[in-house]
């Protein structure tokens, strides 16, 4: 689980993130029965005590006292350049939070992530108090932030959410996938549209930036419409800050990818997942908050922009994607999901590109019996679909 000597770590943290210092507060995730997850499915949810969390923050503190010494600055000052970085973490006997604590430390300092799937899911009262010893070891803290299930977000009071916020959590990362009724029963979410709205709605109106993941394509092809429908619908409701998108990935071991395997569900071709998205984000444009494709699981990384300034910019990405040639939009996701693209720009740039890839991206929607999406499994493993 960790050396003795380092602060303990879970799996996995946002992107938006990367240059966070993670502190786990839970191990795992409380509810852990959503199909499309493999992330946690081999390990029990357990709530790691007050002190052995405090242990950490010390032992962080501890880390970035060392690592400050000896690159000879000040105990309030941060690493201003890579130089700074090499000398405090030079030595054999050099751990790997001083590590960690170097990086962050050259990055600012300033943002913490709290692990693992629901850090929410322990009292309120003991996150608070974890805050403020948070803060008390690293007074240039500025931004705190979680991964929360709606349904936990349901059951904190008002009091208990606006206690959080003044201890410092600043914005929560939350699972949405979808606000379709079925689908959240299709993939045993767990909870309810209905959840997804309170649990949202509580959780900005005690002050929280709320991001909100969306899954497209999780659906299939059975539940895609009202995928969109009903998503599109609850986000122009609820107007989160940020909503980011998450296309489906078809994990080894997760459930869904066995339901795959047995016919149990029928997944969508790329340019039907682009669409299902230009379907819901046309429901959300003129909303406050932003959409970001920030994930290496996403085709087009190109979306991003605030949902009323920048709607046409986005619409057009999409569109443009849509309007091209079926086989050149075969060129492109294969190229695109073999590694060898990062944009559409990128691949339109350069008509001899497209040419690499179209006799392979013929061959393999053949091998998939008419399914690109198939065909690329068959030939790459598993994949977004």
């Amino acid at each position: 689980m960790k050396h003795p000597e380092n602060c303990e770590l879970g799996p996995i943290r946002p992107p938006s993130e990367a240059a966070s210092l993670l502190l786990r507060i839970t191990r795992n995730c409380p509810w852990n029965k959503c199909t499309f997850c493999a992330v946690y499915k081999q390990d029990k949810f357990s709530k790691r005590t007050e002190e052995e969390i405090i242990a950490d923050i010390n032992r962080y503190a501890a880390a970035a006292a060392k690592v400050r010494r000896r690159a000879g600055i000040k105990e309030d000052e941060v690493l201003d350049s890579r130089e700074a970085v090499l000398t405090g973490i030079r030595g054999e006997s050099v751990t790997e939070d001083e590590r960690r604590v170097a990086f962050w430390l050259y990055r600012g300092g300033h943002h913490v992530f709290l692990q693992d799937a629901d850090s929410l899911a322990i009292p309120a009262a003991r996150v608070t108090r974890i805050l403020r010893h948070l803060h008390h070891c690293f007074p240039t803290v500025n931004r705190v932030t979680t991964y929360a299930r709606s349904r936990t977000l349901v059951a904190k009071s008002p009091d208990d959410l606006a206690q959080l916020r003044e201890a410092g959590l600043t914005r929560i990362h939350v699972g949405l996938e979808t606000a379709c009724n079925e689908l959240l029963e299709f993939i045993s979410k767990g909870c309810t549209s209905e959840h997804h709205r309170v649990g949202l709605t509580k959780a900005i109106a005690a002050g929280f930036e709320v991001c909100c993941y969306v899954m497209p394509g999780l659906g299939g092809r059975q539940f895609s419409e009202a995928h969109a429908r009903d998503t599109g619908e609850l986000l122009k409701l609820v107007d989160p800050q940020h909503i980011r998108l998450r296309t489906l990935w078809l994990d080894p071991g997760s459930p869904l990818e066995e339901m795959y395997r047995q016919g149990q569900f029928e997944p969508l071709e790329e340019d039907e997942i682009v669409a299902e998205i230009r379907d819901m984000l046309q429901r959300v444009y003129g909303a406050n908050g932003r959409v970001v494709s920030d994930h290496d699981r996403n085709l087009l990384t190109e979306i991003e922009g605030h949902l009323t300034d920048d709607a046409d910019d986005i619409d057009q990405v999409l569109q443009q994607f849509l309007d091209l040639s079926a086989e050149i939009r075969d060129a492109f996701v294969l190229g695109r999901r073999a590694g060898y693209l990062r944009t559409l720009e990128h691949f339109l740039s350069d008509p001899a590109i497209a040419a690499q890839f179209v006799p392979l991206a013929r061959e393999m929607r053949q091998q998939g019996n008419g399914s690109l999406v198939k065909g690329m499994m068959a030939r790459l493993g598993p994949r977004s679909i």
